[in-house]
């Protein structure tokens, strides 16, 4: 089969949504798909096409302010969205491909697909918001296309409960082979991975590690990412009581991701607003315990209670602190469960389960 996705950022941005759909496309190129990406080019130098890894990527519009509209409340450049939109919908009308994958942002490309196209189509959910705008587009959306997936059962759950339609559960997937274990007793440190800005909330766990700290915790804090809020994060670590045991790492490439992951004893994940984030994945993989908070937009609050490879926490700074001590306490039981867990979520398994539903022509109600 041909496929198309339709997804508004791609490689070399950096991202949950790019994770899954480069590691899905992969998977399904191995199993002898053809794959086209059609995206936004969000930055200046990209071309309008090129060769990925075997997928063909397609770029329109090139805009370098995609992400940096000039009223940051609205968080992408619409009108460049719009534009997508529109492309996309003339590439669907050219009825190219066998099928289409849809991310779920920006939305509007949802709306401006062909009708005769729609029944081709499954929309993938990576998060749910509770707005009255995304309430809207989450009951009506799903009933505009053929198929419906999510990144987790919980989100699925939601999507089902408001559009009245099945979905299926399209995970972020792994390459099981770049996993790393070590042993507890070979693992220190708390890690937090991810974009600095706002809703990643990492002050959160900077708070809670300044308890953990005071009351005598050996270990560092290791802070892995870079993004807009950077400069705000390294001035409030320099004032932080802890300061000594706080790392800032900025970004790092994959390699050197798997082995900080098995080095370190949890991953602490303090984000308002998730899906099913990549990293969360890649820590199961390596038995690394997560602690998270039940902060009501954070998807990753429910992976990590169904598969039980972590601590739940409330959403301030003593609970998620008293989270990681729990974690570190019952350490041998999340680490298992984690990998346990990471054992089913091999892309190969994933890209068969997306073949087996289109083959049957609709999903199933999530599981």
């Amino acid at each position: 089969m041909r496929f198309a996705i339709f997804t508004e950022l791609y490689a070399p941005s950096i991202g949950g949504q790019e994770a899954f759909f480069r590691g899905l496309s992969l998977a399904l190129i191995e199993r002898g798909h053809e794959i086209d990406v059609y995206c936004i080019g969000h930055e200046a130098g990209l071309t309008s096409r090129e060769t990925l890894d075997g997928i063909t990527v397609h770029r329109y519009p090139i805009d370098p302010l995609y992400k940096s509209p000039r009223f940051n409340f609205l968080k992408r450049n619409w009108r460049s969205a719009w534009r997508f939109s529109r492309h996309i919908s003339d590439v669907a009308k050219r009825r190219e491909h066998d099928f289409y994958l849809l991310n779920q942002w920006p939305f509007l490309h949802t709306l401006t697909l062909p009708s005769g196209i729609r029944e081709r189509s499954l929309l993938h959910w990576c998060e749910i918001r509770h707005s009255a705008i995304f309430r809207a587009a989450q009951a009506h959306l799903p009933k505009m296309v053929g198929m419906n997936a999510a990144i987790s059962d919980a989100v699925g759950s939601q999507i089902k409960e408001a559009s009245g339609r099945a979905v299926m559960t399209l995970p972020s997937g792994l390459d099981l082979s770049r996993g790393e274990y070590n042993p507890r007793e070979d693992r220190r440190n708390i890690v937090v991975f991810g974009r600095v800005m706002e809703h990643k909330n990492v002050a959160l766990a900077l708070e809670a590690f300044e308890i953990l700290h005071s009351d005598g915790y050996a270990g560092q804090l290791i802070i892995a990412g870079d993004g807009p809020d950077m400069a705000q994060l390294r001035e409030r670590v320099a004032q932080s009581p802890a300061r000594g045991a706080v790392v800032l790492r900025g970004f790092i490439e994959d390699e050197e991701k798997f082995r900080l992951l098995a080095g370190c004893e949890v991953l602490a994940m303090p984000s308002r607003r998730e899906g099913f984030p990549h990293v969360i994945s890649e820590a199961m993989c390596c038995g690394l315990p997560i602690v998270t908070a039940a902060f009501p937009e954070n998807g990753t609050k429910d992976v990590v209670a169904r598969y039980e490879v972590g601590v739940v926490t409330e959403t301030d700074a003593r609970s998620f602190a008293q989270g990681i001590r729990h974690a570190l306490e019952s350490w041998e039981r999340y680490s298992q469960n984690g990998l346990a867990t990471a054992a089913t979520l091999d892309w190969g398994s994933i890209a068969a389960r997306l073949e087996e539903r289109l083959q049957g022509g609709q999903a199933d109600a999530t599981s």
